[in-house]
């Protein structure tokens, strides 16, 4: 009972904490917006599509993939990736599934919420090929994320402690709402969108149900990192000699 009610008293803690991040968030720039109308051709209705975007993507995967992720190198560290190593499925899916956070479920309907709402705002009725896109930016801003947090992971058989560059990975990840307008220059976009993805966590998809259906040519790389990250787990794995050395 104890153990419940510690769960159930942090889970609402969370919840408080997300919801007031993201009314900051939502405060910030209606602040900034009620003083000039755009900001290098993003106006409030487009933020809102980025803020909610932004916290779907982060809410679905926080939701079934972000606890799991994190198995890798804790078990790294305890040994119990050997336990792992010996049954008869892929590591990296046993890895990626398993346990849910409901707080991401949360996190999801909350974002998607404000992207209904900034549609409205905007007066924007998405046709079937800009949702179709749209779904399948999200999709792929989970994919990213999650084999971004495998690369990260993966670093723990190198370090003993990747606590700080999770933390780092994350606060970029946090910038994801801001609109891509403020990288300057077509390299540093193809920076984030390529060796930093943050593009990818809000600016991407929501392009699609702006009307860029350019925003298509750039599905097949979230494919691509998945294969990245599991070439690096792979390659990690053949040098690992467990807990114990």
């Amino acid at each position: 009972m104890r153990g419940w009610r510690s769960y159930r008293a942090s889970f609402w803690l969370g919840v408080t904490g997300d919801v007031t991040w993201l009314l900051f968030s939502m405060v910030f720039f209606d602040s900034i917006y009620t003083r000039v109308g755009e900001v290098g051709g993003w106006r409030w209705p487009d933020v809102l599509l980025l803020i909610g975007t932004a916290q779907l993507i982060e809410g679905v995967y926080s939701m079934l993939f972000a606890r799991n992720v994190k198995r890798l190198s804790s078990g790294v560290r305890s040994g119990s990736l050997d336990r792992l190593l010996l049954y008869p499925a892929d590591t990296q899916l046993l890895l990626t599934v398993g346990r849910v956070d409901l707080r991401g479920l949360l996190t999801a309907v909350l974002g998607l919420t404000i992207v209904f709402y900034g549609l409205r705002v905007g007066g924007w009725r998405p046709d079937a090929f800009q949702a179709v896109l749209y779904v399948l930016m999200v999709v792929g801003g989970v994919l990213v994320r999650l084999a971004s947090a495998f690369l990260i992971e993966t670093l723990s058989f190198v370090f003993v402690d990747i606590g700080v560059i999770r933390a780092l990975q994350d606060e970029f990840f946090g910038y994801a709402a801001y609109p891509q307008s403020v990288y300057p220059g077509l390299a540093w976009k193809l920076v984030f969108t390529i060796f930093i993805p943050v593009l990818w966590m809000a600016n991407l998809p929501a392009s699609a149900l702006r009307g860029g259906a350019g925003v298509a040519a750039w599905l097949l790389f979230p494919l691509l990192l998945i294969l990245i990250s599991r070439v690096a787990l792979s390659f990690a794995l053949r040098g690992y000699q467990s807990a114990g050395g």
